[in-house]
């Protein structure tokens, strides 16, 4: 990266960055989180600058990426409470509570971290098919992919998960089944 690059993006950053974390907080309403995401894109800028060259008004452009990791942001924790409160179901159902509810949360995360480990296009189909529960065409509209793609990427993600999680994967079945 020349230096020009990066005084452009330091100038980007001082410029912008409370504006942007107040417009990623009329998303998240977590002013955190909010700070999170800005420095989140603006490292992203950083590491693509050298790919953002054509990119004629980076302030729309930065508005908009932080307007997108704040919905995914959102996305994930809508998952994450709708996959907590089924780990909290099954453990209400359980016969020991206490025993059962550790190693619910304790599967329950370890596979909420394999599902993170995935590459993102991976993660984005698998969570779009399992959590969602969108079809097939619907995710490759969403994802503007072809459907082959779709079925490409879910049989690599679920093939990883199996590997990452062989000694769970009954409880990955009953997992994805309950979803």
């Amino acid at each position: 990266m020349t230096i020009a690059a990066g005084q452009k993006i330091k100038m980007l950053f001082d410029n912008h960055f409370h504006h942007l974390v107040l417009h990623a907080f009329r998303f998240t309403n977590d002013y955190n989180q909010s700070e999170e995401i800005v420095q989140d894109v603006f490292v992203k800028v950083w590491q693509n600058f050298e790919q953002l060259g054509d990119v004629s008004d980076f302030k729309a452009y930065l508005y908009k990426a932080v307007r997108n990791s704040s919905l995914n942001y959102l996305r994930h924790m809508k998952i994450r409470q709708k996959y907590m409160a089924e780990a909290a179901h099954i453990s209400d159902n359980a016969e020991d509570p206490a025993e059962e509810s550790m190693v619910g949360i304790e599967n329950n995360n370890r596979i909420y971290q394999a599902v993170n480990k995935l590459p993102g296009h991976w993660k984005e189909a698998i969570i779009l098919s399992k959590y969602e529960n969108l079809k097939y065409h619907e995710i490759a509209e969403k994802m503007s992919i072809s459907q082959k793609t779709v079925e490409k990427y879910i049989s690599k993600a679920l093939q990883f998960l199996r590997g990452e999680l062989k000694d769970l994967l009954i409880t990955l079945v009953l997992f994805l089944k309950f979803l």
